[in-house]
């Protein structure tokens, strides 16, 4: 991940596997965590996924690479984020906890889209977007209207919901997962050749916007998303520093 340059590596729902965070300490690689998802919205699930980052924070809190705490990703366990009152306020109970217990960390409420305002305050340290499209002019749109403050059309579904007051630039701006070159039926680039040159044109169009940092995903080809930059067993796909956004 160094050698595509890059500086964090975000931990897509993995749970805990010690060896990948002493090993990031020891490279000085920063990490992005998220809570694994439920797979429905209710009490139990809630419980659960309480129980599963106090656990969380017990093996891991205390790694200095780790920096970034997501609760949730794409509404995944939160399905009715939009419309359950009671979702939302697990979900902010477990953001002010976060803030009160571990300030140290950046919290992401939900990765992605639907970010929850309340009283005009966001209850996300940053405002991540998901955007996927194989073209480099909608590429371009998109970026356009993120980094303008539209909330609506952007990401597949609305950046925030709640209430309607929340101010566009009270946190970093972030595209939290763009990329995705390779799918068999996503269009874009197929060959290796082909996927750098779109990546080195997507970089661009980033680095002219005042985003604060992007995520490409993803890094490595698993068994059904052969569209990773590194083989299965790491080896380099692309040319090296592809993903350093100095350029």
């Amino acid at each position: 991940m160094k050698a595509l340059g890059c500086n964090l590596v975000r931990i897509h729902i993995a749970g805990v596997d010690p060896r990948i965070y002493n090993l990031a300490d020891k490279l000085g690689l920063l990490l992005w965590v998220e809570v694994p998802s439920p797979h429905t919205s209710n009490a139990k699930s809630r419980a659960n996924h309480r129980a599963e980052l106090l656990r969380m924070l017990a093996l891991i809190g205390t790694h200095p690479s780790v920096i970034i705490w997501s609760l949730y990703n794409e509404d995944w366990g939160a399905q009715d984020i939009a419309t359950n009152p009671e979702t939302r306020q697990y979900i902010m109970d477990m953001y002010h906890f976060m803030k009160l217990a571990e300030p140290q960390f950046l919290v992401v409420d939900n990765d992605g889209w639907q970010h929850i305002s309340y009283e005009g305050r966001l209850k996300s340290d940053l405002l991540t977007a998901h955007l996927y499209t194989p073209d480099v002019h909608r590429w371009s749109e998109l970026l356009d209207q993120l980094a303008g403050g539209q909330m609506n059309g952007v990401a597949a579904n609305p950046l925030v919901v709640g209430d309607p007051f929340f101010f566009r630039k009270q946190v970093p701006l972030l595209v939290s997962e763009w990329g995705g070159f390779g799918f068999s039926d996503y269009g874009g680039p197929q060959s290796d050749d082909e996927r750098t040159q779109q990546i080195r044109l997507y970089k661009e169009e980033l680095r002219k916007r005042p985003i604060a940092g992007d995520v490409y995903t993803q890094a490595t080809d698993i068994e059904d998303e052969v569209n990773g930059l590194l083989t299965a067993s790491g080896e380099l796909k692309v040319p090296a520093g592809l993903l350093n956004s100095r350029g």
